[in-house]
């Protein structure tokens, strides 16, 4: 099969099902009918729908999550993706659920976290069934429906459901990521002490998700000072981004930061930290002052050094931290945070580590999740064989990676990242105007095609 020319031959329908999949705005929601809320619901009952009007077996598990398969065999190697995104935030050129296409640009909230690389994987499936193609082996994709969370959709699923022998992930980038760091989410919470300066500050919070660089901070604060004056003068000297609002002689700061994925937190501009940053340039007095630095000190760079767990391999790289949420009253003040380590780390001794850390500053520590990492040897011949595929593909000689994101790979008993963006592709997931090259999308068409034939010829 002239797998290249195939791919070019399903760009309009790639494209169709595609936007009409991003219009569905697939953010969790609390509901009593619908296990993540109707919008994922209605994202999974589309994904059957294409596949029962393709003719492909379907399967919805109890709005858990799903699958499309072809094939026969006792074998079954999966493909799996998510149909839930993250919640859309603010500053998008245009409207983040009425997918646009803009010089070859496809621009949606999950157009690359995860809907786009998933359509691309289903017509992958689609070129081989209309090609006449009859695999050896059991093809499924496996859709989820709650990723950006807590797993709870996939898990259902494979309770209920045979496990692949073998699979890969759409949802990080080529060549093939054989290894993905332990990903532990966990949060502190202090007794915070009493402020008796005329400046104090009221309240902060800031961050909705521990996977995610937070881009907006807000303290309330109360002082016979100018605030807006001192805040306008720190953000003209430190170049930060933010709003001052008075009201009842309390004033409003609010910072802007950078939103990125909490697998890159050095990439993007944390508004807790800024805010934090910035409280400590008011008069506050001594104990409280020595508070906000130290929890400043703790995160204020993103390589778990301040937690006194920095550490790094030569296999999956440095441990990496973001601190994701804060919400601080006058009484307490919780920290939610995110950190990523190496696979040959010991996860009991951070953790541990962690432990101490928190009681040394009178906090009280707790996990929230935790995912072991995951190392599939690069002589595999499942990673072999993807390596192969996409080589052949790009003419490269490329050879696998490892990344700090946690993917659906851990979700598998043996699997990989693979796709489905490439070395020079825009990294958007989780920021605004979010977005994938049109380009891209068609030659991992191409690689996932051939990749399954290999796999199951």
């Amino acid at each position: 099969m002239d797998f290249h020319a195939l791919s070019k031959k399903y760009e309009k329908e790639y494209v169709k099902n595609v936007m009409e999949l991003l219009e569905i705005p697939s953010v969790f929601e609390e509901d009593s009918v619908y296990p993540y809320g109707k919008p994922i619901h209605d994202a999974l009952e589309k994904m059957m729908s294409i596949g029962q009007d393709d003719g492909f077996i379907i399967k919805n598990v109890d709005g858990h999550g799903g699958h499309i398969e072809f094939g026969e065999g006792d074998e079954i190697i999966g493909v799996l993706g998510h149909l839930d995104v993250v919640p859309a935030g603010s500053g998008w050129t245009t409207p983040p659920f009425e997918p646009t296409i803009r010089d070859g640009k496809l621009y949606a909230r999950g157009a690359q976290d995860d809907k786009g690389p998933v359509m691309a994987a289903y017509i992958a499936l689609k070129l081989l069934k209309e090609e006449g193609f009859e695999p050896k082996k059991k093809i499924r994709l496996i859709l989820g429906t709650d990723e950006e969370r807590d797993w709870k959709g996939i898990d259902y699923y494979f309770k209920k459901e045979l496990m692949p022998s073998l699979g890969f992930t759409p949802d990080a980038s080529f060549p093939v990521i054989h290894a993905e760091k332990g990903l532990l989410d966990s949060y502190i919470t202090y007794p915070v002490p009493e402020s008796k300066e005329k400046t104090k500050v009221v309240s902060v919070h800031g961050g909705d998700r521990l996977n995610m660089v937070p881009d907006e901070a807000v303290a309330w604060i109360e002082s016979p000072l100018d605030i807006e004056k001192v805040f306008n003068d720190y953000s003209a000297e430190y170049k930060l981004e933010g709003t001052v609002k008075s009201a009842a002689g309390r004033y409003e700061v609010k910072v802007k930061g950078n939103a990125v994925h909490a697998s890159k937190p050095e990439e993007g501009l944390n508004a807790i930290t800024a805010l934090l940053r910035f409280l400590q340039s008011l008069p506050l007095n001594g104990e409280y002052e020595s508070f906000i630095q130290k929890i400043y000190k703790a995160f204020e760079t993103t390589d778990g050094k301040g937690l006194n767990v920095k550490q790094m391999d030569e296999v999956s790289g440095p441990l990496t931290s973001n601190l994701g949420s804060i919400e601080m009253d006058e009484q307490t003040c919780k920290l939610g945070f995110n950190l990523r380590y190496p696979v040959s780390a010991d996860y009991r001794a951070i953790d541990q580590k962690l432990k101490d850390f928190a009681e040394k500053n009178k906090g009280t520590y707790e996990v929230y999740d935790h995912l072991a990492s995951i190392h599939l040897e690069k002589d595999h011949p499942f990673v072999k064989t993807l390596l192969s595929v996409y080589n052949k593909v790009t003419g490269e000689e490329a050879e696998v990676k490892t990344m700090g994101g946690a993917t659906y790979a851990r979700a598998l008993e043996a699997g990989v990242a693979f796709g489905a963006l490439f070395e020079d592709s825009p990294d958007t997931a989780h920021q605004k105007d979010e977005h994938v090259r049109i380009t891209d999308m068609i030659k991992a068409i191409e690689i996932y095609a051939e990749s399954l034939y290999e796999l199951t010829r």
